[in-house]
């Protein structure tokens, strides 16, 4: 809190958390995903003394707030599909992108790094595996691998539940195996994916 301060904050429907994050932020500015949640927030707001927070709702608010004059880094970490407009609008507004949202890349990709590169936005993988990667490259690099002494780029992967099954038992496990990571709770669509490495190749094609 002593280098940024939040201009806006954004979630999905969970009132009592951003009601939480409004009072230790103060933002100008809170967007709720739906129109229902976004009254229950400024009803809460109001009851706090927190009127002066604008609420907002929808896409629409999110991309009023990805690309507002007064944000300085956009961080976009909205999952699946529903980031890819607002983190397009940061890079059309020239913002510092810090990038968790892969779904953005792999859906628009030359789209999306057009945008950043036609408006001079810059953009962070923030995302475990690619920041990894992101600060083993050169300091100039600029998307010409061989001309910067790199020959691959590995992802890694830890195999999740699975990793240490034969390629014979596999025809048989379960959803709610799929779900048992070792590591990590990520909901059932994501761990799913993670289980069965199609997360993996959407993040090669991220790393692309």
């Amino acid at each position: 809190s002593d280098k940024y301060r939040a201009v806006a904050l954004t979630a999905n429907t969970d009132v009592a958390k951003m009601l939480e994050q409004c009072r230790a932020c103060l933002p100008d500015y809170a967007v709720m995903a739906d129109e229902a949640a976004a009254e229950k927030l400024a009803s809460g707001l109001r009851q706090a003394g927190l009127e002066q927070i604008k609420v907002l709702s929808g896409e629409a608010g999110l991309v009023e707030v990805a690309s507002m004059p007064e944000a300085d880094y956009v961080m976009a970490a909205i999952v699946g599909a529903a980031g890819l407009l607002p983190s397009l609008a940061a890079a059309t507004a020239g913002k510092r992108i810090l990038l968790a949202n892969k779904e953005a890349l792999v859906m628009s990709g030359k789209i999306f790094m057009d945008e950043v590169r036609n408006n001079n936005a810059l953009l962070l993988p923030v995302d475990s595996e690619h920041n990894a990667i992101f600060q083993s490259m050169p300091a100039n690099y600029a998307g010409d691998m061989a001309a910067s002494g790199v020959r691959q780029i590995l992802l890694t992967a830890s195999g999740g539940p699975f990793r240490g099954c034969e390629l014979s038992e596999l025809d048989a496990v379960t959803p709610e195996q799929a779900c048992a990571h070792p590591n990590w709770v990520m909901g059932r669509k994501i761990s799913v994916d993670s289980a069965t490495m199609m997360n993996k190749g959407l993040e090669v094609i991220e790393a692309c």
